[in-house]
């Protein structure tokens, strides 16, 4: 008799109260809960095939988004799930409002006093975000007490999650056009620098080319050498025949030593002394100014090439949203599952009340 009302006992406090109280609550007090559902994700717009970039949803099916995308929809994820979101729904929809107007449901109820903390957690109760791995897409839900309201809500929430995915690709395309400038900029400089340098050289030696001018004067000095030699030869022809005090030898001598004259001259020109400025010493220094200009110019043609790939390359990589399933106007309550979850809570209190009674039992087996 004893372990019979011991039982009863323990049914009425296990298993009948809290299934009376739960009835009570989910009969009386539990709000109906709309859920509207939407299905996002973040891709990458391919500006070289205009027909997919006009279809998202036929962008998504082709596999026309980048796998860096992946990373950016979860960057999506976290921003929806942030305060900042909150602070956006608070001022559009009156968040607040809407979720502390269900006095009688003390699940779901919200202070209009709480705190910044307490309206995020409870926000982040309300508003469900789950990222496929398998697909992808991002699916974000949002519970509210009508219908209305849970779509418009998540309708805000994809109006600020397509200005996130825009702002954050043209923060990533700005940064990056931007170092590509600043490179350009700095090649020009250098490029307009040495070029200066090479034409203000030109100018001071009167020369354009030093480097032709030092092989032309090469090729005169060869020449006048093969003439003096030549002239020499005539002139001891002359001396054979002649004697030296004859005006032919007179005027081949004359003409010899002009000759000699015109070579020291073209010679000294052309190779330096210490300290000179002759035209080997002026094609030298004009050659490494070409090559350190030539140099320069092929790194801002590299740098322009790069500035025009990257204009290129970000007009194919700019983010957007695909929604792929978009906001729906709920038609019936979703939540809460009064059958189920009176049901669940039975299941899990008959298990209770099963592990306790064999928890008392085995004291009183081991007190005996």
């Amino acid at each position: 008799m004893a372990n019979s009302n011991k039982n009863r006992f323990l049914f009425i406090g296990i298993v009948l109260i809290p299934m009376l109280v739960a009835i009570v609550y989910y009969v009386a007090f539990a709000k109906d809960r709309y859920v509207s559902v939407a299905e996002v994700a973040v891709r990458q717009t391919d500006n070289a095939n205009p027909a997919i970039s006009n279809a998202p949803g036929l962008a998504l099916l082709l596999g026309a988004t980048n796998p860096t995308s992946r990373e950016e929809t979860l960057f999506l994820r976290q921003y929806i799930m942030s305060n900042d979101m909150l602070t956006v729904l608070t001022k559009k929809l009156q968040w607040v409002d809407h979720y502390s107007s269900a006095y009688s449901d003390p699940l779901y109820w919200l202070d209009r006093d709480a705190s910044q903390a307490d309206l995020l957690n409870f926000y982040r109760k309300v508003v469900q975000v789950h990222f496929d791995d398998e697909t992808g897409l991002l699916a974000v839900e949002v519970d509210a007490f009508t219908p209305e309201f849970s779509q418009q809500a998540l309708k805000v929430i994809l109006e600020e999650s397509e200005r996130f995915v825009n702002d954050l690709s043209h923060k990533l395309t700005t940064d990056q056009l931007s170092f590509v400038e600043r490179e350009l900029k700095t090649a020009r400089s250098a490029y307009e620098a040495k070029r200066t340098e090479l034409l203000s050289f030109q100018a001071r030696n009167n020369l354009l080319d030093a480097e032709a001018t030092a092989a032309s004067r090469s090729a005169m000095i060869a020449s006048m050498e093969g003439e003096l030699a030549t002239e020499q030869a005539k002139l001891n022809g002359l001396v054979s025949s002649l004697s030296s005090a004859a005006p032919q030898v007179q005027q081949q001598r004359r003409k010899i030593a002009a000759i000699k004259k015109q070579l020291i001259a073209e010679t000294q020109r052309l190779i330096a002394q210490e300290g000179g400025s002759e035209l080997n010493t002026v094609a030298s220094k004009f050659r490494d100014l070409t090559i350190q200009a030539g140099i320069a110019e092929e790194a801002y043609k590299v740098s322009l090439a790069s500035l025009q790939n990257t204009r290129i390359e970000i007009n194919k990589k700019f983010r957007s949203l695909a929604v792929v399933v978009s906001p729906n106007l709920p038609d019936s309550a979703i939540y809460p599952d009064r059958i189920y979850n009176l049901l669940t809570a039975l299941i899990a209190l008959l298990a209770l009340l099963g592990i306790v009674q064999f928890v008392v039992a085995t004291i009183e087996d081991h007190m005996d």
